[in-house]
């Protein structure tokens, strides 16, 4: 066979392929759409899962189901979205945490990367840094300035050792050059009932929770871990932009497919979810209202941000010399 010849053989299957592939996103969803929670239900993540799933009911006239399955930071739920049929119709909703439990040196019965597909970035949910209404510090800088002045004297909380806010609150001490103390608690109601009672000064933890006592003015706003502003509170500046060029604090929630799912499927997936989570009333009523901001990141930046975002977990986890058995 001469070189001509392979050549057009060749275009000729990959012509094949991409139609193929197109028909196939087409037809796109053939049967119910399971979207698998690794948390239980009421959750940030549960509920928007729950707000999306009428929406693209209506639009794909196929049923979107939301399935809970909890349990070893969602390594349960991916598992069995892993070992689904690549076809689209089920769906790993999770956060870049629960993600990268073979960072935390858990055992998993898959490889994360290899054998999941991500779908597209949903939304950002930022950490807040909220401190105590007593302590005179009103922004980053002063803060910090508090702590090098007594080293080790301010304490701050988090949900426990290995959690995201004792690594986050601990990569942001070494970043600043400071010593501050950790305080454990059980979860986010009893850090802020710490801040409040002045057990504790201060904590980076998820924004919807802080929300409240913000607007009483019962806690003070800080800064916001997010990669910009949050919408709700506009005139508090970014940890970035408050002093510590580049960190971050907190993740973003996406969906993810098997890994052999056709790209074609893939991409037909995000563009329809991200036009519902854009669509200015949902916007608001389920994402802004819980602190959450639209990412709507496609399949190719999606996995360009998950890449980025372990590479920082990673490191802070190396730091801290963080392992979980």
């Amino acid at each position: 066979m001469n070189t001509s010849r392979k050549l057009l053989l060749s275009a000729f299957a990959a012509i094949c392929a991409l139609a193929s592939g197109i028909c196939v996103a087409q037809s796109y969803p053939l049967k119910a759409v399971h979207i698998i929670i690794p948390v239980p239900p009421g959750g940030l993540q549960d509920s928007l899962a729950r707000a999306m799933a009428p929406e693209l009911t209506k639009r794909w006239g196929q049923a979107v189901l939301v399935e809970n399955r909890s349990g070893a930071n969602g390594i349960i739920a991916a598992d069995s979205v892993v070992k689904a049929a690549p076809d689209g119709h089920m769906l790993w909703m999770g956060t870049m945490v629960q993600l990268s439990n073979d960072l935390l040196n858990r055992k998993m019965p898959f490889d994360p990367i290899k054998d999941l597909v991500p779908v597209i970035g949903l939304v950002d949910a930022g950490s807040m840094f909220v401190s105590s209404i007593q302590f005179p510090a009103r922004n980053l800088q002063e803060l910090i300035a508090a702590a090098r002045a007594k080293p080790g004297e301010i304490n701050y909380g988090s949900f426990g050792v290995g959690s995201l806010p004792h690594i986050d609150t601990e990569a942001l001490a070494t970043q600043a050059g400071i010593k501050v103390t950790h305080v454990p608690y059980k979860g986010g109601a009893e850090i802020l009932q710490g801040i409040l009672g002045g057990q504790v000064t201060f904590a980076i933890m998820g924004i919807t929770a802080t929300i409240p006592l913000i607007r009483q003015g019962r806690i003070r706003a800080i800064a916001y871990g997010g990669l910009k502003r949050s919408s709700g509170f506009p005139d508090v500046p970014t940890i970035s932009e408050a002093g510590l060029k580049g960190y971050t604090s907190g993740g973003w929630f996406g969906w993810f497919a098997p890994a052999a799912t056709p790209a074609a499927v893939v991409s037909k997936i995000a563009s329809e979810a991200g036009q519902v989570i854009s669509v200015p009333e949902f916007r608001d009523k389920f994402v802004h209202a819980a602190g959450l901001e639209v990412l709507n990141l496609a399949p190719g930046p999606f996995a360009e941000q998950l890449r980025a975002d372990r590479e920082s977990y990673s490191a802070r986890l190396k730091a801290l010399n963080v392992k979980l058995e």
